[in-house]
């Protein structure tokens, strides 16, 4: 295998070993963060929560903050993977837009929290204020969920009609992302953060043949036409 071979696939790896880290960082930021209050709680309760626990909210955002890159990498293998499939065009864009859609969800929910976490801190921050914030970081896992939804659905079309991904991976990935706008949603994207992590690890084992392949086929012309 020759070094262009073996960069590609070592960044490849890379990229899906991101989704482990995005799993690792998302759940640390959670347990960091606490139990929130409810969106509907009173404007005395959301206000006594953010201004007790402002210190380590500000860090749990930062932590989230980096899942949220860490999953756009991840996203984007996945998109790379897709795209180099049999499956119609459709499919990758779906891919692509899901993955930006809940990359810029997830860094907007951390910069809402760091938002918060800084602004509890303040006496001068209006009750309104932090009770608008605390709604509006809510709110925002309907595109989290979105995104993810469109973007499991196309690595399930893709598995499971191309064998892109492994089987076990593609029909996981159709429930997961299915459950991701309902009432369980939050329970959905706890197992996304599982899903995540397993398919790091498979596809880092079992990186893209035909891709490699592709590679392969190239590399000989390349270096003809270098030699001219």
């Amino acid at each position: 295998m020759n070094d262009p071979i073996r960069i590609r696939l070592a960044t490849v790896r890379l990229a899906h070993l991101a989704g482990i880290a995005f799993a690792v960082a998302t759940a640390v930021g959670f347990l960091l963060m606490g139990k929130n209050p409810e969106p509907d709680a009173s404007i005395s309760t959301v206000t006594r929560y953010w201004r007790t626990h402002h210190a380590h909210v500000s860090g749990a955002a930062i932590v989230l903050a980096y899942g949220g890159v860490l999953f756009a990498l991840f996203g984007a293998s996945l998109w790379s993977r897709i795209r180099e499939s049999a499956l119609h065009p459709l499919a990758s864009a779906a891919a692509l837009v899901g993955t930006a859609v809940a990359a810029v969800g997830l860094l907007a929910s951390a910069m809402t929290y760091f938002a918060l976490g800084d602004l509890a801190a303040k006496p001068t921050t209006l009750p309104a204020t932090l009770q608008t914030l605390h709604v509006l970081g809510s709110e925002l896992s309907y595109p989290i969920a979105g995104g993810l939804e469109l973007l499991l659905l196309a690595v399930a079309a893709a598995g499971i009609a191309t064998r892109a991904f492994p089987r076990w991976l593609a029909w996981s990935a159709l429930p997961i992302g299915l459950l991701q706008l309902t009432t369980i949603g939050f329970t959905a994207f706890l197992l996304f953060l599982l899903w995540s992590a397993a398919a790091a690890v498979a596809l880092a084992v079992q990186p893209n043949t035909a891709a490699s392949e592709g590679a392969r086929a190239v590399t000989p012309t390349t270096s003809l036409a270098e030699s001219r």
